[in-house]
């Protein structure tokens, strides 16, 4: 779908300490043959151990919307993409009182992994059809307890704990939103039904006991459909793309969804460089991406990001972005000090 007149205006993010695979969080280390986690390129992951996901979103938010130079006032629209926060039931309506203005509607969004990507563009649509509406806050928040997600190192990944946030405006942000596609493989979602091992015991999803390789082809499928569908919308071809940024699921996961046609690429050439370090942050992944991106100071007016999202069940949501004007260096992505 091509977009006219939207713009990202400011980004947030709040990543809690980062701690290394063998401190005490995680198992003890390991002196065998490389983990999964290992050879999936994870090298540590953001632990918070007294924010929820809903205070760290908020705290995303608030940086976000001080990015924007926007205020609480200027919004119409507050989406949060939420997973299984246990601390609040309402996060939007937290979010709401902390963040909103007193004509701001507010709502959750659940799509797993692709929350963040999903967010936006439902973000767009809403400033799309309301004219009147000067700006919308995207926000996501995360926290994979490990009393109920330490395992999911078995699948190959580490699970990151992070909020992150995202403002749009109509035509006053520093990058456009050219174009986005979704899609779905709902005949997947027989993966992540809540069930009951055989010993009473067991993990309730099927995918963290089979992991993603058995469904690879299908996954890539998707991904690659995706990415084709906003290159050809706007005419924009693969070595027109500066930077490329997937969730981060892992490195051997993403060099068999972006290295066949029409990226080619390995997860070293994208984002994965910094998401490793933070672990698999569901809904915030992307989100916490183009905060990096756009903080960085290296990209210049004219240059294009990709955005490539999917998360369990499976859904999927791709975005084109345009640099309109160099985005301004502001202060480093938000990092808490606690140790």
């Amino acid at each position: 779908m091509l977009w006219q007149d939207i713009t990202i205006a400011g980004t947030g993010s709040w990543i809690p300490p980062i701690r290394q695979k063998h401190e005490p969080w995680d198992k003890p280390v390991d002196h065998g043959p490389p983990t999964l986690v290992a050879l999936n390129g994870f090298t540590s992951a953001a632990v918070s151990t007294d924010s929820t996901p809903s205070q760290m979103a908020a705290r995303a938010g608030l940086k976000a919307l001080r990015h924007a130079n926007v205020t609480g006032a200027d919004l119409s629209l507050l989406v949060h993409a939420n997973f299984q926060d246990e601390d609040h039931y309402a996060p939007s309506a937290y979010l709401l009182r902390v963040l909103g203005g007193p004509d701001t509607n507010a709502i959750e969004l659940g799509a797993a992994s692709d929350g963040g990507g999903a967010a936006l563009v439902t973000a767009a649509e809403h400033l799309t059809a309301k004219p009147a509406a000067k700006a919308a806050l995207v926000t996501a928040g995360v926290r994979f307890r490990p009393e109920r997600w330490g395992h999911v190192s078995e699948m190959g990944h580490l699970a990151g704990d992070s909020g992150a946030a995202a403002v749009l405006t109509r035509g006053t942000g520093f990058a456009r939103l050219m174009a986005t596609d979704q899609a779905a493989q709902p005949q997947l979602e027989v993966l992540t039904r809540a069930r009951t091992a055989p010993d009473g015991s067991g993990r309730p999803l099927l995918v963290e006991e089979t992991g993603f390789m058995p469904y690879i082809d299908a996954l890539r499928q998707s991904t690659r459909r995706c990415v084709e569908t906003v290159l050809e919308e706007t005419g924009v071809r693969p070595e027109g793309i500066a930077r490329v940024l997937p969730i981060a699921i892992g490195s051997e996961v993403l060099d068999l969804l972006l290295g066949g046609a029409p990226l080619g690429l390995r997860a070293a050439d994208t984002s994965w460089t910094f998401g490793r370090h933070l672990g698999h942050c569901g809904p915030c992944d992307v989100l916490l991406a183009l905060d990096r991106e756009f903080r960085s100071g290296t990209l210049r007016a004219g240059e294009r990001v990709l955005v490539v999202s999917f998360g369990l069940g499976f859904r999927w949501t791709t975005a084109l972005l345009e640099i309109t004007r160099d985005p301004v260096t502001a202060v480093p992505a938000g990092h808490s000090t606690k140790k």
